[in-house]
C-alpha cells in the first residue's frame, strides 16, 4: 500500500505547460482558445485529482494512477492530473474500508475516487459484500465533496463462483442505487476477445492482466473518467501500435455500449 510517484507525467506536463506557456505569448489566437477552454463546463469539470483504491488489479505495473496519467500527459494539453492511490495484495474494499481508506477520502482533497473491488475474494461466495462496502466508501466520498467510479475487473479462473453476469449484474446494481459511474474494464476484456481472441488479456494465472490487458483496463477507465475516447493516444506502453489502436477502440465502444445498456459481445 502507498502513494505513487509521477515523475514522468510531472515531468510531461511541465515541458508541455512550458511549450504552451510560449505559444499564448507568440499570439492572440492561442489566448482566445485558451479562454474559450477555460469558459468551457465540461472542461472544467474533468477530474484532476484522484484516489484510486483496489488491489493488485489496480497496483501493477506500475500502478492504474500512472498508467491513466500517461494518457492524460500524452494528450498533448497542460491540464492538471494528480493521483494517488492505496492497494494491497488481494485485498476487498471491506479491507480498505477498516483500514484508512475512509480518513484518506476525507482529507485528501480528491475531487474523485476509483473503487476497485475483488469479487471473488470475498468471504462467501456472494456480490453482497461489495454493493455494501462500496456504499460505505461511496457515502464517504459524497460527504467529502467527490464523485465516485467503480473500476469492474473480470472473472478469474482459480475463484470462479462469479461469471461476467454476476460482475456486471452487482456493478449494475451499484450505478443504480449509488449514482456513480461505471469503468466496465471486464466488458472491455469480453469484447477484445470476443474480437481478437488472439490477443492474450489474462496471464498464465488466470487472475492477472497481462501488458496488453492493463493497457485496456487504462484505456477504459480513462475513458470513464474523463467521458473521452482514448483513440488515437500516442502512448501505447510497449505494445503495438495496431494492438493499442484497437484496445483503444475497444474501450470507448465498450463505455458507450454500456451507457446505452448493450450486453457484452459473446
Amino acid at each position: 500500500m502507498g502513494v505513487a510517484p509521477y515523475v514522468l507525467v510531472n515531468v510531461l506536463r511541465a515541458l508541455l505547460s512550458s511549450l504552451l506557456a510560449v505559444s499564448l505569448a507568440a499570439g492572440s489566437v492561442a489566448g482566445v482558445a485558451a479562454q474559450d477552454e477555460a469558459d468551457d463546463p465540461l472542461q472544467a469539470a474533468v477530474p484532476a485529482r484522484i484516489l484510486f483504491i483496489g488491489n493488485s488489479h489496480t497496483e501493477r505495473f506500475g500502478g492504474l494512477d500512472w498508467l491513466v496519467g500517461n494518457m492524460v500527459a500524452a494528450e498533448g494539453t497542460s491540464r492538471p492530473y494528480a493521483a494517488d492511490r492505496r492497494t494491497a495484495s488481494g485485498v476487498t474494499l471491506e479491507y480498505h474500508f477498516r483500514n484508512g481508506a475512509p480518513e484518506a477520502i476525507r482529507t485528501g482533497g480528491y475531487d474523485t475516487v476509483v473503487l476497485q473491488d475483488h469479487l471473488p475474494g470475498a468471504a462467501v461466495p456472494s456480490t453482497a459484500p461489495f454493493l455494501q462496502y462500496a456504499t460505505k466508501l461511496h457515502s464517504r466520498v459524497v460527504l467529502a465533496g467527490a464523485e465516485t467510479v467503480l473500476f469492474m475487473t473480470w472473472p478469474q479462473g482459480k475463484r470462479d463462483w462469479a461469471d461476467l453476469d454476476d460482475f456486471v449484474a452487482a456493478h449494475r446494481e451499484a450505478e443504480a442505487r449509488l449514482g456513480a459511474r461505471v469503468a466496465p474494464v471486464g466488458v472491455a476484456f469480453a469484447n477484445a476477445q470476443a474480437e481478437r481472441p488472439d490477443l492474450v488479456l489474462i496471464g498464465e494465472d488466470t487472475i492477472h492482466a497481462t501488458w496488453a490487458g492493463a493497457y485496456l483496463a487504462a484505456a477504459t477507465v480513462y475513458a470513464t473518467l474523463f467521458d473521452r475516447s482514448p483513440e488515437g493516444l500516442p502512448y501505447t506502453f510497449g505494445i503495438s501500435e495496431e494492438d493499442a489502436a484497437f484496445l483503444q477502440r475497444i474501450a470507448w465502444q465498450t463505455l458507450t455500449d454500456w451507457r446505452a445498456g448493450i450486453p457484452a459481445a459473446e
